[in-house]
């Protein structure tokens, strides 16, 4: 099955050439709202998908906006990029899940309440965006990889009756020899992502992780624990996120004022 999952990453198509155009200029600090504008706005898909996220009630902005580069002012550079690159990503995909007991809505909506959870919790330190929103928007992204080869080699019906989504990574591991997280930093490597958003993905799940990784891994986690594609903050799951952000040290007052608006949240994803 490791081979299969091998073969199928290594054949998906190309990012658009946006996406590598925006990486590129994002690196340097001198870059400038209109220049990363008109970078996606080269590409009609990503400015429509970037204009409808500026629209979306789920991150809590009442201005209409027309333009692409209204949008990146609003977002911020960070924040278009991100939301940029999940998009591209996303649109490879034919997302299927059934594997997982799933929807696709599901799936969609856990990946935009984690971004939105994000984009709150993190407003005042935005430039940590570029990497955390496309970081959880995609994070799961593996799920489809491991859904296409369980239906090519027929394993769907053996899959479902020994999946455990209390423990899915741990029955990723068994049952594919891959786990999602894994499949993830594969899919950053093919297509070529900053050093930063691969080493995200490797370290995870990592016991150790580098110091300069610590700002992006560790809400990641956070998130991950509270907002998960088959659960959304029950009290287990805001008993595990709270027990990470005193252990991570992070910042508990802005953590729960987001909490309290969870369910607002929820209603408009």
């Amino acid at each position: 099955m490791k081979n299969l999952i091998d073969t199928n990453i290594e054949a998906l198509p190309p990012l658009p050439q946006t996406i590598a155009e925006l990486q590129k200029i994002c690196l340097n600090e001198e870059t400038t709202t209109k220049q990363v504008a008109n970078v996606i706005g080269k590409d009609p898909f990503l400015t429509t998908e970037l204009i409808k996220y500026a629209n979306s009630p789920i991150y809590g902005y009442t201005r209409k906006i027309h333009s692409v580069f209204q949008a990146v002012s609003m977002f911020g550079i960070s924040t278009a990029k991100g939301l940029a690159i999940a998009s591209a990503v996303k649109s490879s995909f034919q997302i299927d899940l059934s594997p997982y007991k799933i929807s696709t809505r599901q799936f969609v909506y856990a990946a935009n309440l984690k971004s939105a959870f994000l984009l709150h919790w993190y407003q005042d330190k935005k430039e940590l965006l570029g990497i955390l929103m496309p970081c959880a928007l995609i994070m799961h992204i593996g799920m489809v990889i491991i859904t296409d080869c369980i239906k090519k080699k027929n394993q769907e019906q053996n899959f479902m009756q020994k999946f455990d989504p209390q423990a899915f990574i741990d029955s990723e591991n068994t049952l594919i020899g891959y786990n999602q997280f894994e499949i993830l930093e594969l899919l950053f490597e093919h297509w070529n992502f900053e050093h930063t958003m691969v080493q995200v993905a490797h370290h995870l799940l990592e016991d150790e992780v580098p110091k300069d990784l610590e700002p992006y891994i560790y809400p990641l986690r956070v998130v991950n624990a509270l907002i998960s594609p088959f659960s959304i903050a029950n009290q287990t799951q805001i008993n595990t996120a709270l027990q990470y952000i005193r252990h991570y040290k992070l910042d508990t007052e802005s953590f729960n004022t987001t909490l309290e608006h969870i369910k607002t949240l929820q209603g408009l994803v």
